[in-house]
This record gives C-alpha cells, structure tokens and sequence, in this order.
C-alpha cells in the first residue's frame, strides 16, 4: 500500500509539472515548509524595482554553520518563475547547515537580455555589502537550474556582470548546475524574442567564454532530458576541463528535466542519488564548518 501511494503521489505531482508549473512548486513545496527549522528574512530588496527582491535563509541555532552563502538561482524559460516557489531549496541546504538566498529576476516580455543576468549579478553585489549584517560568511555558491544556471554559468564565465557590481569573480567559490542550457542558441522564436537585440548570440552562451578560469563545478543532467539536451553539460565540461579548469559531470539515466531541482525536494519526485551527490560536492569543497 505504502509502495501505491508513493507513486500514485509521484503521478499526481509529474502531471502538475507538465500543467502547472507553480502549483506544482507550491504543492511540492508543502512537506518541506511543515518540516522546516529555519530562520527566514523574506523579500529583501536589492534594487530600486519592484522585482528586485530576495529572501535569505539561515539555519537554524542548532546547526552548525557553514560559511558559504549558496545564492540560488531558479529557472522558467526566462518567463516564469518566481523565489517563492523554491522554498524546499532552502530546507534542504539550511539543515546542512548553508545559508541559502533566492532572488527574483526580470522576465521577459518585461525586460530582455542581458537584464536578469545583471539583475541576478546585482543580487550577489548587494549581499556581498549587506549579508554580514544577518550572519558571517566568506564565500558565494551559485547553484541554478535550466535558464537559472544558463544566468549563473554567465556570471562565472563572463566576469563583467560580477565586476560591474563590485564583485570579485573570485568570491564565487563554486557552481553547481543542473539542466543549463550552457550552448543554447535561441533559434525558436520565442527564444529569439527574448534575446532578440543581440548581433551575435555568443554574447549570451557559456559556452562560448568558459576558458578554464571558473571555480569549481558540479554539473548535472538527466539524460532523458528533451527540453535542454544533455550535450550542453558535455560540452560546457569539457570546455571548462580542457582549458584546466575542474568541471565535474554527471548523468542520470531515466531522468528527465526537472527531476535534478526536485532532488532537493521531499516530494515523492525526488532523486535520492542526486540529492547525495549535490551535497557530497559541496562538503568536499568546503570540508570545514563553523
């Protein structure tokens, strides 16, 4: 019977996925908000425009600290998508003792690129200055998934975002990428639309400037996956490997899209073997705590 209702849960939750992206979010996001010891400082704004807000999650004064500040970096196409909705991405990394910041971007049709590249990058600026304020830390990880980590692999490889914001690419100690779209070109028209006051679409892929000088990364796909193929994380690894960098991949098989951020859920969806290898990455980084 246990067996039964786990995956009637998983079916009920993977059709809201393919209907519904936020009532998804939400619905999987309710195991962890019952669960959560966490302390939260929500929508802090880092910016002068309405969208430029984030939320801060530190664990809980029973959990030793790490002293890294992940800044999470959701996808949605570039259209959707909002810091709410990623609340069991918090849960997951407090409680291993990570504090966690989630910031909302623009979307298109209201603004296009480069703007929620600089908006994300103007995030890490203002907690760069104003996180010390709630708890210490030394250094960012940038996680993202699908176009959240197509944004954050162009804060690593392209270091004017992060410098025009009075960052130091090597604040960022780390990448964890799931599902990027590293060598996207925008060929489909609602794609293109989005990055439609580019010459040249380099100018947009990760691919194209990673050269080895990143921070270490973990990178991760399904290789069911058809909406951003794998060949994107093979190739971004090996770009980033050849140019000696340190670009660790991995592939799951009979896994699609969303199951790598689900994996830091605790919906019935989620990856138990990706989970593990997330935070095994980040404790072999950063081995020490408090």
């Amino acid at each position: 019977m246990l067996y039964h209702l786990r995956n009637t849960g998983a079916v009920v939750l993977g059709t809201l996925l393919s209907a519904c992206t936020g009532l998804a979010l939400q619905t999987i996001n309710l195991p962890s908000r019952v669960a959560a010891d966490l302390r939260a400082q929500p929508g802090l704004e880092y910016g002068d425009q309405a969208h430029q807000k984030l939320d801060l999650y530190l664990p809980a004064p029973g959990v030793t600290p790490r002293r890294q500040l992940v800044v999470f970096v959701y996808g949605g196409a570039w259209t959707t998508g909002s810091r709410g909705d990623y609340f069991f991405v918090a849960e997951t990394l407090t409680a291993a003792g990570y504090a966690v910041a989630i910031p909302d971007y623009i979307k298109y049709p209201h603004g296009v690129f480069p703007a929620f590249v600089q908006d994300v990058a103007q995030s890490v600026g203002w907690l760069a200055d104003n996180a010390p304020d709630y708890f210490d830390f030394d250094d960012f990880v940038l996680i993202g998934h699908s176009a959240g980590a197509h944004t954050a692999a162009l804060l690593i490889t392209d270091n004017r975002y992060l410098r025009n914001q009075g960052v130091a690419p090597t604040r960022i100690a780390a990448f964890i990428g799931l599902a990027g779209p590293y060598g996207f070109r925008p060929e489909e028209k609602k794609y293109r639309d989005i990055f439609a006051n580019l010459d040249d679409f380099d100018r947009m892929r990760p691919l194209h400037f990673a050269d080895g000088d990143e921070p270490p990364m973990l990178l991760l796909h399904g290789d069911d996956d058809n909406t951003v193929l794998p060949v994107n994380t093979r190739r971004f690894a090996a770009r980033v490997n050849d140019g000696g960098g340190r670009a660790e991949a991995r592939f799951y098989p009979g896994v699609g899209h969303i199951a790598p951020v689900l994996a830091l859920s605790r919906a019935p969806l989620r990856n138990a073997g990706i989970r593990a290898d997330i935070l095994d990455f980040l404790q072999r980084e950063f081995p020490g705590a408090g």
